[in-house]
């Protein structure tokens, strides 16, 4: 089959690198890649364990703490039971769109301007030629132009935004994830090979971003000192969080074309993470490519219930409150009492635990929770 897939993203350059190897004609096609990104290049250990291009010479940072801030006063450190890692968005582009050129693929540097649909197959038009292919993949992200053009875009209200700096030098290895009271979203600072990515998530509201950066500039000198910010390079990017209504009508596929990661809506609304979900929807679509349906049932399956499920908790999450205060405030404050709590967030955080068992697996460990607050186990 004669596949083009719009996007060289993770999502995109591991779909045409499995489909490659499938015996298919694969066309990738972008304007930019490989690119930066704001994202703090988090990769979970589920994701480090399933997907084999992590077991290449790929730079990356292990992470051995993580200590999560709620304001000035409230904080939690945990160890991870298996690594984390943390990489370059380009370095990861880089030897993706390497392998998949290895296998096969023709790659493209141009942008698609229009797609128009010609029988069962598709035409792409950019400035300087047309494609055609058999079936289209859109792995163009949040605001994907192949969704736009084939079915409905992601609404203003099912999309956050990022903002991150970039910043050179070598630092510890620690992830830090700061929580502000007020404020719907979160800021982190993540260790990369040779640089640091300090950056903030939040909902897309109008009039936001300029306060945003300002907010995140405040973080890093107060971090790294005033000097830091003459070299940091700034980036900022749309991401999915689609909320509880949008997944019961998330439409990912049709006939002769389908979206995978962000373009699909695929990524943890609470926390922002897509690196694991666009590998993994690559690799779906990549299985049952001759049966697109198919492609969709597995997505949900796999991929959907449990962010559907996030989508749920995201509310009480930010704005809920437990114990007569902040939830996240109180969640920090019991973490650094119980360190089955810690194992149950370092868990989660590493990509082991799905939020879908969530409730049942903190309330199966209650007696234990409570066991440590006796006897004053903190890990």
């Amino acid at each position: 089959m004669n596949i083009t897939i719009v996007g060289a993203g993770p999502a995109g350059s591991w779909a045409s690198i499995l489909l490659a190897k499938r015996g298919h004609t694969v066309t990738l096609i972008d304007p930019q890649a490989p690119w930066e990104k704001p994202c703090g290049g988090g990769v979970t250990a589920k994701a480090l364990s399933a997907f084999d291009i992590f077991d290449t010479g790929l730079p990356r940072q292990l992470i051995d703490q993580i200590t999560f801030y709620f304001g000035d006063t409230n904080s939690v450190t945990l160890t991870p039971q298996q690594p984390l890692a943390i990489v370059s968005r380009r370095e990861l582009g880089k030897y993706l769109l390497d392998a998949a050129e290895s296998a096969g693929v023709s790659f493209i540097r141009s942008r698609v301007s229009k797609i128009t649909p010609a029988g069962r197959s598709w035409v792409l038009s950019t400035r300087d030629t047309e494609l055609h292919a058999d079936f289209l993949v859109g792995a163009d992200g949040a605001t994907s132009l192949v969704r736009r053009s084939v079915s409905e875009g992601l609404p203003p209200e099912d999309l956050c935004v990022t903002l991150g700096y970039i910043i050179p030098g070598n630092v510890s290895s620690q992830m830090k994830i700061f929580f502000v009271p007020g404020f719907e979203g979160y800021i982190w600072s993540f260790p990369r090979p040779h640089h640091v990515s300090y950056g903030l998530i939040t909902r897309s509201v109008p009039g936001w971003t300029s306060r945003a950066k300002v907010l995140l500039s405040n973080f890093i000198i107060a971090d790294l000192g005033a000097d830091a910010m003459e070299q940091a390079e700034f980036y900022s990017a749309p991401v999915p969080c689609l909320g509880p209504r949008s997944w019961k009508k998330n439409r990912i596929e049709g006939p002769g074309w389908a979206v995978i990661g962000d373009a699909a809506g695929f990524a943890d609304p609470i926390t922002g993470e897509g690196i694991h979900f666009a590998f993994k929807s690559g690799q779906i679509l990549a299985e049952t490519i001759d049966r697109p349906e198919e492609y969709a049932q597995r997505a949900w399956t796999e991929i959907g219930r449990d962010l559907s499920r996030a989508s749920t908790m995201y509310r009480k999450f930010y704005r809920g409150s437990f114990l007569a205060g902040d939830f996240k405030k109180r969640a920090i404050q019991l973490s650094r009492r119980s360190r089955t709590l810690k194992t149950i967030l370092g868990n989660l955080i590493a990509g082991n635990q799905g939020y879908l068992g969530l409730k049942k697996k903190l309330l199966l460990s209650v007696p234990r929770i409570g066991w440590d607050f006796i006897t004053g186990k903190s890990g």
